[in-house]
């Protein structure tokens, strides 16, 4: 049995040589294609470029319906050969001039998210020179849907569904786990999960597990509506945003132990701490089954432990860990930093300043372990407002110990207490002795 006909409609563009024939041309012939009948077509207009990019002439623009008994990324396939068969260079760069530019809009009443093809196309009711034709042709385009950006989920059942669509579509899959309020450190984790991935997710969960009885899971800073401002502006394409019980029911409790990576610093002041953090994590895995997974080098700690437990456990993921962004005067961005009184935000920048000291010294020839250590405590000293709660000298890496004597390299890593402000609060700092080529 021949396939059911479903009515289809493309988008045509051109700004390069002549537009009139490129786009009249891949018009005759997408009804010369068997399986393909060619319905009718808007008259052709034009329309200034919008966007980042080079400089470029106007676009002739228009929209053609079919009838095609094609699957979609057969039809995309005959769109491409077209584009091809006009010039256009395959990859074609974004934002530059083309003799063809064929975007498939709808697909009859089908919703599509592959690497290759999204369907509805996700920016067709925010372009007037695609408006205009589908008007013309009597298409009721505020009947047809509109795809949010980002995409808000709430039931991990429906996020576990969209990831599984990501992945059944080709796609290159980035998860960046955060616990909301976020800044400027938070974008670049999202802004380089978009230029490695085809589908990112970001989630906003403020993980009760990792939370001592003693500690601010009540106060901890919450804005959604910002949060997804970042989020959008960022490119992301979804964010799952799970209520505690929708994460945890009320018979929950399987947890994650963890082991060596979680000694010491951290772990040793905050118990149970890293096990909530594994356990979501791996719930979060479970759920996205990422490619990839972006994380903060400002909590190195937690970095080390995320990548251990996930060979531990044979995640199939690529764990990335990305670099610390500072604010101007160094103070590394935190979520908490918000809650630091003026003296206190002003004395902040020692933790940054006694690890440069370090650095600075290990540059000049120092390297035992213990006068490294001894350098970042003096400096800190010189801030009576910071309360240290630890300074140590790891392995890059897997943070592991680092005996007494010389030391070829590592990592430094602070803790201190601040309490100017409404609340007492925690920053965490570190730095690489070898700096990278991303880190200052």
């Amino acid at each position: 049995m021949p396939a059911p006909a479903t009515i289809v409609h493309v988008a045509l563009g051109s700004n390069e040589g002549d537009r009139h024939r490129h786009l009249q041309d891949a018009i005759d012939r997408l009804g010369l294609v068997p399986g393909i009948e060619v319905v009718r077509r808007s008259s052709f207009r034009e329309s200034r470029f919008a966007g980042d990019g080079p400089a470029q002439p106007d676009y002739l623009n228009g929209v053609v319906e079919l009838r095609t008994a094609l699957p979609p990324l057969a039809l995309l396939g005959v769109c491409k050969a077209l584009e091809a068969r006009a010039g256009r260079r395959l990859p074609a760069p974004g934002n530059h001039p083309r003799p063809l530019d064929l975007d498939v809009l709808f697909y009859g009443d089908e919703c599509i998210d592959s690497r290759d093809l999204v369907v509805p196309h996700p920016r067709w009711h925010l372009r007037e020179f695609v408006l205009e034709p589908l008007r013309e042709l009597g298409v009721d385009v505020a009947a047809r849907p509109r795809r949010a950006a980002p995409r808000v989920v709430e039931p991990p059942g429906e996020f576990a569904a969209l990831c599984s669509t990501w992945l059944a579509g080709g796609c290159v899959v980035g998860l960046v786990p955060t616990m909301g309020a976020l800044h400027d450190g938070h974008r670049s984790l999202l802004e380089i999960a978009r230029r490695e991935c085809d589908r990112v997710a970001a989630t906003i969960f403020v993980n009760p597990l990792q939370f001592g009885p003693d500690e601010d899971f009540a106060a901890y800073p919450r804005d959604l509506a910002g949060d997804l401002r970042v989020c959008a502006a960022a490119g992301v394409d979804a964010v799952f945003a799970p209520s505690v019980a929708q994460m945890y029911d009320p018979g929950f409790c399987s947890h994650v132990a963890v082991g060596g990576a979680a000694s010491g610093m951290e772990g040793a002041l905050r118990a149970d701490h890293f096990r909530g953090v594994a356990t979501v994590v791996a719930r979060l895995f479970a759920l996205a089954r990422p490619h990839r997974a972006y994380f903060g080098e400002k909590d190195a700690q937690q970095l080390a432990v995320i990548r251990r437990m996930t060979r531990d456990l044979g995640f199939p993921i690529h764990v990335v860990g990305c670099p610390i962004v500072r604010e101007a005067d160094g103070l590394a961005m935190s979520s908490r930093n918000v809650y630091l009184g003026p003296a206190d935000r002003a004395a902040s920048t020692v933790l940054h300043r006694a690890l440069c000291s370090a650095r600075a010294a290990f540059a000049r020839g120092e390297r035992g372990r213990d006068a490294l250590i001894a350098r970042v405590r003096a400096v800190l000293a010189t801030e009576p407002r910071a309360a240290v709660d630890y300074v140590e000298l790891r392995a890059e890496g897997d943070l592991a110990p680092l005996p007494p004597g010389p030391v070829d390299g590592g990592r430094l890593l602070v803790a201190a207490r601040f309490t100017d402000g409404a609340r007492p609060v925690r920053l965490l700092d570190n730095l690489s002795l070898v700096p990278g080529p991303l880190e200052p």
